[in-house]
């Protein structure tokens, strides 16, 4: 197994995990673990540390149970845009496309 087929692999298992925080824990602990018997396979001894990132990271993504987008509390509707930020984007996106 590669170290790409082994991510793949993990990143399958996260997308069709139900939406359930006790899955999530469980996808969490099993990747872990994946991770731990594969590490023998693989030539980059670095990768326990990458793996481990990102197997936190997309547990990040549905730490209520629901998969969501992290960015979304961050980010407003274009209606709600203030009038000065509004005049602000329209001359960036003029000048770019036209």
């Amino acid at each position: 197994m590669t170290e790409i087929d082994f991510f793949d692999e993990i990143f399958e298992e996260f997308v069709c995990t139900e939406d359930e925080i006790q899955d999530n824990a469980i996808w969490k602990s099993n990747s872990i673990i994946k991770l731990m018997k594969a590490l023998e396979e693989f030539e980059n001894k670095s990768i326990l540390e990458e793996g481990l990132k990102i197997i936190l990271s997309l547990c990040k993504f549905r730490e209520d149970g629901y998969l969501h987008d992290p960015y979304q509390s961050e980010s407003y509707l274009i209606n709600d845009v203030m009038e000065s930020d509004k005049a602000i984007l329209e001359s960036i996106l003029k000048s770019e496309f036209i």
